[in-house]
C-alpha cells in the first residue's frame, strides 16, 4: 500500500467531512481524458447532455481513469484494500449555463451511509467559484442523514431534484476549488451542491463512487477495483471490452437511455 493522504489530512476528512485538493492527474493524462470525453460530448451534441452515467463500464480511458493508482491509493487510505465502484458520473457544465447542483446528500437514495463508502471529484478543467464549483457544507456529514424533498427542475442536474429540506446556511459553505487534474473526497452524507457557471469556459467534473464489499442490494453491477473481499452477494462488472469508440458510444448510448 502506498500511502498518499498525510495524517493531517484524514484528520481534515473526517472532521469535516471533505480533503482536497489532492493531486491524482498529470496534465498530459487530464488532456487525454478531456479529449475523450469532449468527444463523447460532440457525438450527443456539443452542449445538450450535461451529466454522463457509467462511462467506466464501456470506455477503457474511463476504465484507465477509474483504476489509476494515484486515485486508488488515496481512496485506500480511506477505506482499506478492498475497494469497488458503485458507479460514475460526469457533471458537463457548458460556459455561461444555468445548470446547478441542489443541497442534497448523495447516501439519500443510494445507501452508501450504510456501508464504508467515499466519492471522489476529480477535476478535468479549473473548478472554482465562477464556473459553479461544488461547495459543502463542512462537519454536516456528522449529522447523518437527514430529510429530503423533491423538486424537479429542468436546471438541476440531480436525477430526483432532491434537496434538503431544512434551509442551509450558506454563510457556512466552502468553495471546493480544484485545478485540472485535482480531486476532492467527500461523505455521503456531506451536505453539498453548486451554482451556476458564469464563466466562459466549461467546468467539468469526473465523479466516482467507492464502497467495500459491505455494501448490499445493489441492482447494478460493481467494478472490484482492488482486494479479493467476498462479493458473492454482488453482481461483479467486468472490464469494457476492447472495442472501437463507435461501438462503445453505442452501446452506452443503450444503456443509458438516450
Amino acid at each position: 500500500m502506498t500511502t498518499i493522504l498525510s495524517r493531517h489530512q484524514l484528520n481534515e476528512y473526517d472532521r469535516n467531512g471533505i480533503v482536497f485538493p489532492i493531486r491524482v492527474l498529470s496534465v498530459d493524462e487530464v488532456t487525454l481524458f478531456r479529449a475523450e470525453l469532449d468527444s463523447i460530448a460532440d457525438k450527443c451534441g456539443e452542449g445538450s447532455l450535461k451529466r454522463f452515467d457509467s462511462l467506466h463500464l464501456f470506455f477503457n480511458w474511463a476504465h484507465r481513469l477509474v483504476t489509476h493508482d494515484a486515485l486508488l491509493n488515496a481512496v485506500e487510505d480511506v477505506l482499506g484494500g478492498d475497494i469497488l465502484i458503485d458507479g460514475t458520473l460526469v457533471f458537463y457544465k457548458p460556459p455561461q449555463d444555468s445548470s446547478y447542483v441542489s443541497w442534497h446528500q448523495d447516501s439519500v437514495y443510494s445507501g452508501w451511509h450504510l456501508t464504508p463508502s467515499t466519492s471522489a471529484w476529480i477535476a478535468l478543467t479549473a473548478s472554482h467559484r465562477a464556473n459553479g464549483c461544488m461547495r459543502v457544507i463542512p462537519g454536516s456529514h456528522k449529522q447523518g442523514l437527514v430529510s429530503h424533498v423533491n423538486i424537479r427542475d429542468d436546471s438541476n442536474l440531480v436525477a430526483r431534484g432532491e434537496r434538503v429540506e431544512t434551509v442551509v446556511d450558506e454563510s457556512k459553505a466552502v468553495d471546493v476549488v480544484l485545478q485540472p487534474g485535482e480531486m476532492s473526497l467527500h461523505h455521503s452524507t456531506i451536505i453539498h451542491g453548486s451554482n451556476a457557471n458564469t464563466s466562459d469556459q466549461p467546468r467539468i467534473g469526473f465523479i466516482v463512487r467507492f464502497v467495500t464489499n459491505r455494501i448490499t442490494n445493489r441492482d447494478r453491477p460493481l467494478l472490484r477495483v482492488r482486494g479479493e473481499a467476498d462479493c458473492s452477494h454482488l453482481s461483479l462488472a467486468e472490464p469494457p471490452a476492447e472495442i472501437d469508440q463507435q461501438t462503445a458510444f453505442s452501446a452506452w448510448r443503450t444503456f443509458s437511455g438516450l
